[in-house]
């Protein structure tokens, strides 16, 4: 468990932002502990905006107005600032948070030492965490996370927060995404997943057409596999759009113990009537599905008498991102002999599965993480 949980274990909102990098995690959490916000430009730009108002009021009282050269951790939970350290684990993570009126025009916090932060209940406050944490990524390299956590003190905090959010939230995810490619630009990127050769990548060796799709799912793969294993027509459906792939038939919200039995030599169903579908060709469970024409079945599989001109696979690979996180690299690859038909019907395949396979991740998440979203 995070030690942002310890924290915030209960929210209203929540965002996570990952980035793979090359370095080892001791170099990426030297990089993470010692990152200056102030080196990306859009993002001191954004400081400068958001202390615009306290820099008028300043003016007009004839104070002293807010300065800041750099914007290192150490700096965002130094004394005045409103911000606190609430935790670290050297070498992992580190947890900041505040409890204020984020919505004023300047912010009046609550001082809320770290051991009563979890309980603090006072009223007509917002509660806000974020933290940064470095795993070890598999096949080497690092993974550097960014989440932030959300919660009131009481339903009327909580909608003047959300009006307040509704404004800035944009920059606040802007901040968020620039650290994190300011640090992959400083630590070195990773091969693109699009790019790496995936298991039974070999069972089409001259495909055709491939389109390699990747999403990091704020779960673990446990949770995540019990839905990939459920998928298919007369099971619990595609989480796609269902008018076109279902028959109009909506896919499962839940799990269905019925359809968690899976093994290498099934046939999914791919029609909401009839037998043919999608060979299960390989299964590992929490690791690997992947699915594909059953003529590429051990012997063959059963017989396809309305079989696509064209054999393919469809291929799910799960990877742990740490302890509550996985990375799910989908790749569909395709080979056909050339003919005018299929000069024509390739690019339509393209887009078609394009907005399929994007439909069907994007509630995917929604069925594994049921979290709330950003703008509820």
């Amino acid at each position: 468990m995070s030690l942002l949980h310890e924290f915030m274990p209960g929210y209203s909102l929540r965002e996570v932002d990952r980035v793979a990098v090359a370095a080892s995690p001791e170099r990426a959490w030297e990089a993470v502990r010692a990152i200056d916000l102030y080196r990306v430009p859009f993002i001191r730009w954004l400081f400068t905006l958001r202390l615009l108002p306290e820099r008028l009021i300043a003016r007009l009282r004839g104070e002293p107005m807010p300065k800041a050269a750099h914007s290192g951790i150490d700096d965002i939970v130094a004394p005045g600032n409103g911000f606190i350290l609430l935790g670290e684990k050297p070498g992992h993570e580190l947890v900041v948070g505040a409890a204020g009126r984020f919505w004023q025009p300047r912010i009046e916090f609550a001082d809320v030492p770290p051991e009563r932060f979890a309980a603090f209940d006072g009223p007509g406050f917002g509660k806000l965490t974020w933290n940064l944490s470095v795993v070890p990524r598999e096949g080497g390299g690092s993974w550097i996370g960014v989440e932030l956590r959300v919660t009131a003190t009481d339903a009327a905090s909580w909608a003047r927060f959300r009006r307040y959010w509704w404004l800035i939230g944009r920059f606040s995810r802007a901040i968020r995404w620039g650290a994190l490619r300011r640090l992959r630009r400083d630590l070195g990127r990773v091969p693109s997943p699009r790019r790496e050769p995936l298991p039974g990548d070999a069972l089409l060796p001259s495909a055709r057409f491939q389109r390699t799709h990747v999403r990091v799912f704020e779960a673990p793969p446990e949770r995540l596999w019990p839905w990939l294993v459920q998928m298919g027509c007369q099971r619990a459906g595609w989480y796609s759009i269902d008018r076109l792939d279902n028959a109009g038939i909506p896919s499962a919200d839940r799990l269905v113990p019925e359809f968690q039995h899976l093994a290498v030599g099934d046939v999914i169903p791919g029609r909401p009537t009839g037998s043919e579908g999608f060979g299960v060709l390989q299964l590992e469970p929490e690791r690997l599905l992947m699915l594909g024409s059953p003529e590429l079945l051990p012997g063959g599989g059963p017989p396809q008498p309305h079989a696509p001109p064209w054999r393919s696979t469809w291929a799910f690979v799960l990877q742990r991102v740490g302890e509550e996180a996985t990375r799910l690299v989908v790749r569909v690859r395709a080979d056909y002999a050339p003919s005018p038909r299929m000069a024509l019907v390739r690019p339509l395949m393209g887009v078609l599965h394009e907005l399929m396979e994007r439909a069907q991740l994007r509630h995917l998440r929604q069925r594994v993480e049921g979290l709330p979203s950003a703008t509820a």
